[in-house]
């Protein structure tokens, strides 16, 4: 089975000092005979790459090559991915990492980053962040990043990104994707999406990789995985059976669902969908596949 994960820090978790014991491994991604692909951010930290950050992008891109170094398999298109080896695909979470450099894109593409957030919960040059409210839309320099972000066929993240500017690039042959999100109406947290933003993702062609922190699936500490569920089984009544993934959010998270600590407990999230007696298609379908023909859209669409 394919499986992809849209969205983890583990890079910007390999720059700690703790030396924590990591959510995303190699040997997580690597073990059975799956294909596992794995997206790392390269986050921009809380700081939005000032002071001790400033550096961070070029720390994170040194410890994905790191991982490179003990077998994790870069990949730019879902159809390099290979079974039993641990696939990575580079995404950007955060804006900054352009800076004001339109150009700057065309480098990140080089990398082989697919998808780029303009936000985090900051505020920057191009856009405002879903968790301080703001009823402002892109600035026109954001508006020129995305047509650059799509001339490079590199997906443009919602999952931070406030409502007024999520509505102004939902329409565009190129589709917009949320990597980590969940459903406002299951839990009313401005960082999940509501009904309206989900319905016009999925008749765009777009996708939405499900978050498992318990913040936003429950709005407390706890969460099981029928919680987890819930937002898949719920997203797809809303017509999202071919848009809807995984966005964990490992190595991002202070708290998980009871039996998803890490990337190695992913399948007890397909057995706990089969225990709701959904289908062995739609499994494969949220678990990877719906990714890899939102990916495909992407690679093909005329711009």
């Amino acid at each position: 089975m394919l499986i992809c994960d849209t969205h983890a820090d583990t890079l910007y978790a390999m720059q700690s000092k703790e030396q924590k014991p990591l959510d995303v491994t190699l040997a997580a991604l690597e073990a059975g005979l799956d294909t596992r692909v794995q997206a790392f951010a390269l986050f921009v930290g809380s700081s939005g790459l000032t002071g001790s950050d400033s550096d961070l992008i070029d720390r994170e891109l040194n410890a994905f090559r790191q991982l490179q170094s003990n077998g994790l398999h870069q990949i730019r298109t879902l159809s390099e991915a290979t079974p039993s080896v641990a696939n990575g695909l580079l995404t950007i979470e955060g804006g900054e990492a352009f800076g004001d450099d339109i150009a700057s894109v065309e480098r990140y593409a080089g990398l082989g980053v697919r998808i780029a957030g303009l936000v985090w919960n900051n505020e920057n040059l191009l856009a405002h962040p879903a968790v301080q409210g703001v009823d402002q839309g892109l600035s026109p320099l954001g508006l020129k990043m995305v047509d650059e972000l799509r001339k490079h066929r590199i997906a443009l993240d919602l999952s931070h990104l406030n409502q007024r500017g999520a509505w102004e690039v939902m329409d565009s042959s190129i589709p917009p994707m949320a990597s980590h999100s969940c459903a406002r109406a299951l839990f009313d947290h401005p960082r999940n999406l509501t009904d309206e933003q989900l319905r016009a993702l999925f008749m765009a062609g777009g996708y939405v990789g499900v978050n498992f922190y318990p913040l936003f699936l429950t709005g407390g500490q706890q969460a099981s995985i029928d919680d987890v569920v819930n937002h898949i089984v719920y997203m797809c009544e809303l017509g999202g059976e071919k848009s809807v993934g995984l966005g964990s959010d490992f190595d991002g998270i202070d708290c998980y669902p009871d039996g998803l600590r890490d990337a190695s407990q992913l399948p007890n999230l397909f057995e706990g969908m089969r225990k709701r007696k959904l289908s062995e298609a739609l499994i494969a379908a949220v678990a990877g596949q719906n990714f890899a023909r939102y990916m495909n859209r992407i690679d093909h669409s005329v711009i």
